[in-house]
């Protein structure tokens, strides 16, 4: 499936149009490489995300890390279950 391909021809998510898949690696994933609707979207979530401390890796629209790191040089590898949500 391509990642590049408008909204309804990409695996169907439910999710809002960002432009892109989420983890496409390719250069219209780069936040700022598009225009219109998706955009806005990107700009939304850069914004909403950057006020809770976290910045953008510019060449990934959903790639954000939060700043400052408190565990800098750590790397987490562990399953995420719902039941622990609590």
């Amino acid at each position: 499936m391509d990642c590049t391909a408008p909204a309804p021809e990409r695996f169907p998510d439910d999710s809002i149009d960002m432009g892109s898949g989420f983890d496409c690696f390719d250069p219209i994933a780069h936040t700022l490489d598009i225009q219109g609707e998706q955009l806005s979207n990107r700009l939304l979530l850069k914004d909403v995300l950057q006020g809770q401390g976290f910045v953008n890796y510019a060449a990934e629209w959903w790639h954000y890390t939060y700043q400052p790191e408190p565990y800098p040089g750590t790397y987490f590898d562990f399953p995420i279950d719902r039941s622990s949500l609590g």
